[in-house]
């Protein structure tokens, strides 16, 4: 926090103080493990609240808890998540590519994180979908926005580093909105651009849209591509349908495990690939959980996270598979059937 907007926060330099303090301008909080970064509550940042009375249990409890705030529309913000190196030399083709000669000129909510990394603060237009994704801009660079949180400017950590704003702006509610060409990256990833990019009436309708429109459109894409696909393709016996089920969900588990670090973001991705089908009783729910538990216990997931935190990510994609309609079954399995 700089100067004239953090008074209060000067006055009393705990975490509670920072917490309430973006609590009571909207933004809603939840706590932070200081040193690694992981929700302390149960359900991560699906419990950020404005409710000063839980906020005070919870600081009461966690001390020196990190002032979490999510990203998307629960805040109305998104963020660049810039790191190291590598994320220094994206930004620098990033403002190249925009046109843009200073980082100032590309936000004014710039925030030096303890390792030395920045946070680019934009303002979420209406009806825009920036998501939570990791180097898919660009490496060093993540997105923050729908499905995710930032650690909020004014933290500091028990060793006395701290989130300091080092822009223009005199808090994070001085952001703007970003340029339509970064949210156009933000909202879709790579190879979803790759696929906009390809094909001229795609890109066309994308061209001529509001970035509120841009997912609808993607959207129809995609059913108008499956409903295409599908016609071309021999009918399919249920059998077809779970023998590639099964092996999508093994490809995914087998995936997952090989991620030896047992990121915590990388279950909910591959979770969400293989949802739809226990969603729609192509498989069991008890196969999608076995298969994907053996994966988080094999790379370290479960012991760093927990069990608690598998559950919820599992319930989460499961909610999401439902949503999703089912794929069409790959010739390979339809052949095999018919075999």
């Amino acid at each position: 926090m700089q100067q004239a907007n953090a008074d209060e926060i000067r006055r009393d330099r705990s975490q509670l103080s920072l917490a309430l303090w973006y609590a009571r301008r909207g933004f809603p909080v939840f706590p932070v493990n200081p040193w690694n970064k992981r929700p302390y509550c149960l359900h991560g940042f699906h419990d950020a609240t404005c409710d000063e009375a839980i906020i005070e249990t919870w600081w009461r409890r966690w001390l020196a808890a990190l002032v979490g705030i999510p990203t998307g529309p629960r805040s109305g913000y998104w963020v660049l998540d810039v790191d190291g190196e590598a994320g220094s030399a994206s930004l620098e083709e990033i403002l190249a590519a925009l046109g843009i000669q200073r980082l100032e000129g590309l936000t004014a909510v710039i925030v030096r994180t303890p390792s030395g990394g920045l946070h680019l603060y934009f303002r979420c237009g209406p009806g825009e979908e920036v998501r939570t994704r990791a180097s898919d801009i660009a490496p060093g660079i993540d997105t923050r926005g729908l499905g995710g949180y930032i650690i909020a400017a004014g933290n500091r950590r028990p060793d006395g580093r701290s989130y300091d704003l080092i822009g223009t702006a005199a808090e994070i509610s001085e952001a703007s909105f970003a340029p339509r060409d970064l949210v156009f990256l933000g909202t879709f990833n790579r190879r979803e651009r790759e696929q906009i990019v390809s094909q001229p009436k795609l890109r066309s309708r994308m061209c001529d849209a509001t970035p509120s429109e841009w997912p609808g459109i993607m959207r129809a894409y995609r059913d108008a591509e499956a409903e295409r696909l599908q016609a071309q393709r021999p009918p399919s016996s249920p059998d077809a349908l779970r023998r590639q089920a099964l092996h999508d969900l093994h490809e995914a588990a087998d995936e997952y495990a090989s991620r030896l670090d047992g990121r915590r973001n990388g279950l909910f991705t591959v979770a969400c690939r293989i949802a739809r089908y226990p969603a729609h009783g192509v498989i069991s729910e008890h196969e999608f959980r076995s298969a994907l538990l053996q994966a988080a216990c094999s790379n370290g997931a479960v012991a760093s996270h927990g069990d608690a935190w598998f559950n919820d990510t599992l319930r989460r994609a499961l909610a999401y598979g439902a949503r999703d309609a089912l794929p069409p079954v790959a010739r390979r399995f339809i052949l095999e059937s018919a075999a």
